[in-house]
């Protein structure tokens, strides 16, 4: 049997607070008055990302006049830690915990929310030695506007961020442990400026050193700022792709990154680029996956359908918000990535660590926020292993 063996992981992205504002009414002509009219105006929309400053630009009102309008003076369900890449890994190291050794690497500034954040990281299994202080006057943070009743009750939300202290994070922050990792997690990095420009070289010095690449992404605002309507692409011009191993990345991001019309299309300008694998979410709907790599071996294009299981604990009320649901997805993968690394697996199995995705994902609709803290070690892996056992049961049945 191959020996067992700690994996490292090493993430770098943005962490940042969430302030979760639930039942705000898409439909509503408050909402409705500061909605986006076309790409990269700065307005709001359902399931998209926009800057707090391009936000005041369109309205011409300061946003926390508008928040007062849109939340009728209410305060926040939550505060949480947010962020792509930080809570895709603390839900991996949660669990993963005996088998892993997590490490963040990020910046905060030295403020109220700054603080919030490292204190709420300590009750965590992350090593945050590497999420240091930078010069900025504000840490990242997000306003998460949360409608549970649109599409059909299956929710979404609407983002407005500050970057902050994300502007000052670069490439020369990463250290060379960072790299020598087993497996080397690039988090929502259009979030992180600096960083997401440099995504080519960063990812070729991943490689260089035997890491294994995952990449998860997250609506590119500066972008679609830049360029509105057009292709985003990954890397300074799109010559990240060949050095990805896995990308994660939801319906629109997955449009938008290949310029092209549909999912499958889509993913067959992955596998074009060089991209080893990948999986594409979209919300309630089933997700799409393949794999060419030595590391993944061969998968056609193929489909996997939500939890049906998840499904039934929402109908019967159970519910949180869908914040995070995408970013403890990448979380699940990862998980299950890390568990057969650590059982020395010679060819790695995107279906099973996809499953882990996919119960991960609906599991953070029952709570607020996308970071879940346990009472003890394990567990989540303990409340999630129902799901996954059920979720296994629905594959072999064909539903």
């Amino acid at each position: 049997m191959p020996t067992q063996r700690i994996v490292k992981v090493t993430g770098v992205g943005c962490c940042l607070e969430d302030c979760i504002y639930d039942h705000i009414d898409f439909s509503s002509s408050a909402f409705q008055h500061y909605r986006s009219l076309s790409p990269g105006d700065g307005g709001l929309a359902p399931g998209a990302l926009v800057l707090e400053d391009d936000f005041e630009r369109f309205a011409s009102r300061r946003f926390a006049s508008v928040l007062q309008e849109l939340t009728h003076g209410q305060p926040p369900v939550s505060r949480n830690i947010g962020g792509p890449a930080i809570v895709a890994l603390i839900h991996a190291s949660q669990l993963t915990a005996g088998c892993s050794q997590v490490a963040f690497y990020g910046c905060r500034a030295d403020d109220e929310v700054g603080r919030f954040l490292t204190d709420r990281l300590e009750a965590t299994p992350i090593d945050t030695t590497h999420y240091q202080i930078a010069l900025a006057s504000a840490t990242a943070s997000t306003t998460v506007l949360s409608d549970p009743t649109y599409d059909g009750g299956h929710g979404e939300r609407a983002f407005v961020n500050t970057i902050g202290a994300s502007h000052d994070y670069r490439p020369e922050h990463l250290t060379d442990d960072f790299f020598r990792a087993d497996i080397n997690v690039y988090g929502g990095t259009a979030l992180v400026p600096t960083i997401h420009r440099n995504l080519t070289t960063l990812l070729q010095r991943s490689k260089s050193e035997g890491s294994i690449t995952v990449v998860h992404t997250v609506f590119d605002f500066p972008n679609e700022k830049q360029h509105p309507g057009q292709r985003w692409p990954l890397g300074s011009h799109d010559d990240a792709y060949p050095y990805v191993d896995l990308l994660i990345a939801d319906c629109e991001e997955a449009l938008r990154m290949s310029g092209c019309a549909d999912v499958p299309n889509a993913l067959a300008f992955f596998k074009q680029r060089g991209v080893g694998a990948a999986i594409v979410t979209n919300g309630a709907n089933p997700v799409w996956l393949y794999a060419d790599s030595p590391l993944f071996g061969t998968l056609s294009l193929t489909t996997m359908p939500v939890s049906q299981k998840v499904g039934e604990r929402l109908r019967l009320g159970a519910r949180g918000d869908t914040t995070g649901c995408g970013d403890n997805f990448a979380g699940g993968v990862l998980s299950s990535l890390i568990m057969q690394n650590h059982q020395g697996a010679s060819e790695l199995d995107l279906r099973e660590a996809c499953s882990w995705g996919v119960v991960s994902g609906g599991f953070a609709c029952f709570y607020y926020g996308g970071t879940y803290f346990e009472q003890h070690p394990g567990e989540k892996l303990q409340l999630l292993r129902s799901y996954h056992e059920a979720y296994r049961q629905q594959l072999e049945s064909g539903c």
